[in-house]
């Protein structure tokens, strides 16, 4: 089965055939698939910079904390509640996490739905190449590519289930490219999310507004929340913490010194998971 065979030509729009060591449409378009199993389908007009999305760093930091299972009760409840959601009887659905990031989510999931016996295709996307080529790292049998949330490489009403966790949302290309009769899977941080993260990193922390993504083609079908109390072990798990987050970017000196004083964190991770149709 050809793991590329749902993505379309990003200059054309024409399908795109695998050719072995790479993709091309009828037009001549070609897109190299890299030696780690991905395929960059980002053009360069889209790219707001050199190497847009999350950094080496970034993205290394959050595979080594997700390989940690901190937040494997989430992507077990992604899965069982879209699975009320889908038809496991249905043929050849697919699946596209939409600003993927390290692949965590898509090869639990993706692995859920197999053992299942689900006859699904998988897909993951990001804009960071370094988090895809992580992503491809964990599972060769996915189609992980390069690409822009804003210019997703599919085919209109193509995709059975959208996955779009702590990622920035379309509704123009998730509504276009979504079936009439799919899903689309929201996770958000709920208010308490980190805060006694953030309780180390600020003076007066505060809680999350919980505010969803713009979705004005979409209604809420279903919602729930999950919290939990997380404790992390070592300064290099707290580390990876503080640089998978927002919060390492906007964080005084001061907070991320009281950071590195500690050798173990204790703090609550909230989630709001939400179908759309």
């Amino acid at each position: 089965m050809d793991k590329f065979g749902h993505l379309i030509c990003p200059v054309c729009g024409d399908p795109l055939i695998n050719k072995g060591p790479s993709l091309a449409c009828r037009h001549g378009h070609n897109f190299d698939v890299a030696g780690k199993g991905y395929v960059n389908l980002l053009l360069a007009q889209d790219k707001s910079s050199r190497e847009p999305g999350d950094s080496k760093d970034m993205a290394r930091a959050r595979k080594r904390f997700l390989d940690r299972g901190y937040y494997e009760p989430l992507a077990k409840s992604i899965f069982v509640l879209s699975s009320q959601w889908l038809n496991p009887e249905k043929e050849n659905m697919v699946f596209l996490d939409a600003g993927c990031g390290d692949g965590y989510y898509t090869d639990s999931i993706g692995r859920s739905f197999t053992n299942e016996s689900y006859d699904i295709s998988i897909y993951g996307m990001d804009i960071s190449r370094e988090a895809i080529r992580l992503a491809a790292g964990r599972n060769r049998d996915i189609g992980f590519f390069v690409a822009s949330l804003f210019r997703i490489p599919f085919a209109n009403e193509s995709a059975d289930f959208i996955l779009n966790a702590f990622a920035p949302a379309s509704n123009e290309e998730f509504s276009r490219i979504l079936k009439k009769k799919g899903i689309l899977v929201s996770v958000i941080p709920g208010k308490d999310h980190l805060f006694g993260l953030k309780s180390v990193l600020y003076e007066n922390p505060y809680e999350n507004d919980e505010k969803g993504p713009d979705l004005p083609s979409f209604r809420c079908a279903d919602r729930v929340r999950i919290r939990y109390d997380i404790r992390l072990g070592s300064r290099e798990d707290i580390a990876d913490l503080l640089m998978m987050t927002p919060y390492y970017w906007r964080t005084p000196r001061e907070g991320v010194e009281r950071l590195k004083e500690l050798s173990e964190l204790e703090t609550p991770v909230e989630f709001i998971v939400s179908v759309y149709k």
